[in-house]
């Protein structure tokens, strides 16, 4: 008989690119330091460690902005290959406890605990557990959070952090998130929080629960639903393991803009890279698309999708000249776009028609499965084809 509640624990390394750097260098314990992909030049802070989180320091600051925060702040070379090859292994550590696995991210993990422990009781027990042998190991810490749902646990080990762990039990729900601002539940970012200020003036979790859903989608469309359910703890999405993602109807990747962009230089740019990132996920699986599906999300939050039927692909090439006609077609000139996303369904192994590859399409195959071998090692960022943004938004 399936049980009522869903026992859901999300781990969220601390800090992790400071705390492997601090880790392995003890004299950069306790001090702030900042990881970013080039020290050098005009770049951004890519992680921070929470002693340089103190003085404002956040990802994606500018080096000379984070510097003028911390005099003091210690700038360290990203080493992304070291930053993988750690996750990997923490990750084989979690399997010792769980074999229902969702990677979320490089420092995050969704686990399904709902079969094979019998009460919210042994999964605290657990996920203490997981974080004392993290810590034993990698000389680093992590943040469990448990919940009957992926929405729950995550806000649990946000509200947890660093370095402990919370339960969020069906019960407590309400009185939890009712006090709590909007923008402690993921998903939920600042432009929305402006929105939800200035359209209802709602700042809380409990305040938003008091709006209909009916004047959510007025305003939010499609998201007012997330919105509304959010407000409510309300969340049915699954635990997708490796195994489940690759027979997954669909897969897709979408960006939201951090400012909302006429540029259409820097829209197809973004396409490119979403392209990109769906054709990897493709060959990942060893599957080929016939349906690609664009969606552009306005400024206004007005949401229009738009797809397209074509011969069997996983080509990023032929996805990108795709997700372009669709944009074409779709986007109204001078609406700024807030979000885009490419998604590939129709998905098979089948892929009698690429039998009869010209010259060109040869090449290309070649260039991303050597693109392909690189990112599998480093990551997906370390290596793309000079992909440019002339214009920003």
């Amino acid at each position: 008989m399936e049980r009522k509640n869903r026992i859901i624990m999300h781990i969220d390394m601390d800090a992790f690119f400071a705390s492997v750097e601090q880790a392995e260098n003890s004299d950069l314990k306790g001090k702030p330091i900042a990881i970013s992909g080039n020290v050098e030049g005009r770049s951004v802070v890519s992680a921070a460690s929470y002693e340089a989180r103190r003085y404002g320091v956040h990802s994606a600051m500018p080096l000379k902005l984070a510097k003028k925060c911390c005099p003091n702040l210690i700038l360290i070379q990203g080493d992304m290959a070291k930053y993988v090859r750690i996750s990997k292994e923490i990750v084989l550590l979690y399997y010792n406890f769980c074999p229902a696995i969702e990677y979320s991210s490089i420092d995050e993990v969704f686990m399904d605990f709902t079969y094979t422990v019998k009460d919210f009781n042994e999964a605290i027990e657990i996920g203490n557990r997981i974080r004392k042998e993290v810590k034993d190991k990698f000389h680093i810490t992590c943040t469990a959070g448990i919940s009957y749902n992926k929405l729950l646990a995550k806000l649990a080990s946000k509200l947890a952090k660093p370095d402990g762990l919370m339960v969020i039990r069906k019960e407590e729900t309400e009185k939890i998130l009712d006090s709590l601002p909007v923008g402690k539940i993921t998903g939920i970012g600042k432009k929305t929080e402006n929105a939800l200020l200035s359209s209802f003036n709602v700042k809380t979790l409990g305040e938003l629960k008091e709006i209909p859903i009916k004047a959510l989608t007025q305003v939010f469309h499609s998201y007012g639903k997330f919105l509304y359910n959010a407000a409510r703890g309300v969340d049915d999405s699954s635990v997708i393991t490796p195994m489940e993602e690759e027979e997954a109807k669909s897969i897709g990747h979408s960006i939201t803009f951090p400012a909302d962009t006429d540029k259409i230089d820097y829209i197809k740019s973004v396409l490119e890279l979403l392209s990109e990132k769906v054709g990897s996920r493709i060959r990942t699986h060893h599957l080929f698309s016939t349906v690609i599906t664009l969606t552009v999300r306005y400024a206004d939050f007005t949401t229009k999708t738009h797809r397209e039927t074509i011969a069997e692909t996983n080509s990023d090439k032929k996805i990108y000249e795709t997700a372009v006609l669709l944009f074409n077609e779709l986007y109204v000139r001078g609406r700024k776009v807030r979000l885009l996303g490419i998604s590939a369904s129709g998905l098979s192994k089948d892929n009698s028609s690429l039998l009869f590859k010209d010259k060109e399409e040869e090449k290309d195959q070649r260039i991303e499965e050597t693109m392909d071998s690189i990112r599998k090692r480093f990551g997906f960022y370390s290596v793309n084809r000079g992909r440019v943004i002339k214009k920003k938004p």
